[in-house]
């Protein structure tokens, strides 16, 4: 028995109408900033105000100051130009202000209520921006041949402590160690020794046995693991380094086994950025020993004697900051940590009356291209009291010599040398050339598919016409809501890219609506026809597309993964509005028709 019914076609469900209406009013929200664009500015942290001294400085300088908004702890200077920023906080540093109290920012043009509801402008890469990107090596062979030498001590220590005496222990290259035990010793004690400090059972380090020579050698599993938490650590207190300069937009991220790339966006004359990245800086407290064998050399070059190993290292270093002393000399006054604080109490307890030398120690490129230590003695003071966490440094030659040290230890020390293999920069012209460049094809790639679509679809052209325009402001909406996203240039290719391929979606869907209309059905059955048909087609394709894109992202860097993003998004907002965006339109317009079917 057949049953007679009727079904609505081309209508969509009210939820359906306000989750698309809501999805493009709150993209579109979060483009507005976008497009209003935003100006260079420097932020002044721990004053609410500019000061007269500081306004007639500017004006000295012929620095035009277009803005001046002022924020909770922090005034925010608007200029014309990224020149003018930049001349701007040198003349502030110069002043006395710290690097890390002047962040260079940008601020938008948008009306403050749209910013208060916490929309704000796309980041722009390098490559639009202008600015300086660093390609730096991380010295592994300095980590390996550290945990060399380290194994070296510990074996030496352990048969010292063992009471066990006659064997020669020797790094012989970076990652070896050779072992030579007294004749008819070759088992007992020193095996176990070697074997528990060495970590043979976590294969750490393999062993080549001939006689009495043992031969211990790095495993690659150690190797690898040792390379890999140097890179991670150093790209950590990199960020830090470059959170102290003030540089609120930069990128850090690792390139290769051994790289790390870090882009500057603003930054056009990168030299002190250079010098505190590369800067391998470290702290450490000896106990100074007039009678040792083993001395350093201070400032004047006079030798001074001290134990071999520190009481304390820079790692228990939570916070430095400059300043003067009493009598007018630049210190830095240290803050350790409750472990560091610990081990400085017990130790100054015991030797009050005792002298303490503070080394320095920085790495630096010497005439070969080699990375080479400087170490050197800037303060022997006599200990008075017992100290706790907090105490001061002297005999600094200098506040800014002060104030990079404070910097440096506040940030960290790095754990293996770093190298500049690479330097490039971006001038804010061509940046801008770029942007200009980059948003013109878009402009003109809408247009040309804008009077395609109007000329071979008519009204439904028009539909196409608006749903790209919503395709582009959801892109530009969900780059600027994505954490981390940046447009870069060839994220722009990727936003003209998607847009043609959001045109591609609406001609399967038109063509097919054609297709079933020369068959003689009604224009409402083929608007039906036409979405159902095309839509397995379209996911299909923009699903494998979508796969690659990820893929891409996923193994590529930097201008790679600008592309991918772009395309991702694109890809998710064409899918929306090409197919659910057009029909909203047209369903209201064309499709409204009773279909009888026949159901068993």
């Amino acid at each position: 028995m057949r049953k007679k019914s009727h079904l609505i076609l081309n209508r969509m469900s009210l939820w359906q109408y306000a989750l698309l209406l809501l999805m493009l009013f709150t993209f579109t929200f979060y483009s507005l900033p976008t497009f209003f664009g935003e100006q260079p500015s420097l932020g002044l942290h721990g004053q609410r105000t500019l000061t007269e001294a500081q306004r007639t400085l500017f004006e000295q300088h012929k620095i035009p100051l277009l803005k001046e908004v002022q924020q909770r702890e922090r005034v925010e200077l608007v200029f014309e130009s990224q020149a003018d920023q930049q001349r701007a906080k040198q003349l502030l540093e110069q002043q006395g202000f710290e690097s890390a109290a002047l962040t260079l920012e940008f601020y938008s043009n948008a009306p403050t209520w749209i910013s208060q509801l916490g929309a704000a402008p796309i980041k722009l890469g390098l490559d639009l921006r202008g600015g300086s990107q660093l390609l730096i090596g991380v010295d592994l062979d300095f980590v390996i041949d550290n945990q060399t030498k380290n194994l070296v001590d510990m074996l030496r220590t352990q048969f010292r402590e063992a009471h066990l005496r006659g064997a020669n222990v020797a790094r012989i290259a970076t990652g070896e160690v050779r072992v030579i035990l007294p004749a008819g010793m070759e088992q007992g004690p020193w095996l176990t020794i070697i074997r528990d400090t060495a970590g043979t059972r976590l294969d750490q380090w393999t062993q080549q046995r001939s006689g009495n020579e043992l031969k211990l050698v790095m495993s690659e599993a150690e190797r690898t693991l040792l390379a890999n938490n140097a890179v991670t650590q150093n790209l950590s207190i990199l960020k830090k380094r470059i959170n102290e300069l003030g540089i609120v937009e930069a990128s850090v991220q690792r390139q290769g086994q051994d790289g790390i790339r870090i882009e500057l966006p603003g930054v056009h004359n990168p030299k002190q950025a250079k010098e505190v990245i590369g800067a391998t800086a470290s702290l450490a407290f000896y106990q100074a020993k007039p009678d040792s064998h083993f001395f350093m050399a201070d400032r004047n070059g006079q030798a001074v004697g001290m134990a071999r190993k520190p009481v304390l290292t820079g790692e228990h270093i939570v916070d430095a900051r400059a300043g003067m002393g009493e009598m007018g000399q630049p210190q830095v006054s240290i803050v350790l940590d409750s472990l560091g604080g610990s081990k400085m109490n017990q130790f100054s307890r015991q030797h009050v009356g005792s002298a303490m030398a503070t080394v320095f120690t920085e790495y630096k490129t010497n005439a070969q291209g080699k990375l080479r230590a400087q170490s050197e003695v800037i303060n022997v003071a006599t200990i008075q009291t017992a100290l706790g966490n907090q105490f001061r440094i002297t005999g600094l030659a200098s506040v800014p010599e002060a104030q990079e040290l404070a910097m440096l230890l506040r940030a960290g020390a790095l754990t293996a040398p770093l190298k500049i293999l690479e330097e490039r920069s971006i001038g804010p012209t061509l940046g801008l050339q770029n942007i200009e460049a980059g948003f013109t094809a878009l402009a003109f790639g809408m247009a040309g598919m804008m009077l395609f679509m109007m000329a071979w679809y008519r009204k439904f052209g028009w539909v196409a016409i608006t749903a790209l325009i919503g395709n582009l402001l959801m892109q530009v909406g969900m780059l600027a809501v994505l954490p981390g996203a940046v447009l870069t240039l060839p994220g722009i290719a990727g936003l003209v890219l998607t847009v043609g391929m959001a045109v591609d979606t609406h001609v399967l869907i038109f063509e097919r609506i054609k297709d079933r209309l020369r068959e003689g059905g009604t224009l409402a059955n083929a608007i039906d026809f036409g979405y159902r048909s095309a839509f397995r087609t379209i996911f299909d394709a923009n699903l494998t597309t979508l796969i690659c894109a990820v893929v891409l992202y996923s193994i590529g860097s930097g201008p790679l993964q600008g592309f991918s993003i772009t395309l991702i998004l694109g890809l998710i907002s064409s899918m929306v509005t090409g197919i659910w965006g057009t029909r909203a339109i047209i369903n209201p317009l064309w499709g409204a028709s009773r279909a009888k079917l026949l159901r068993v």
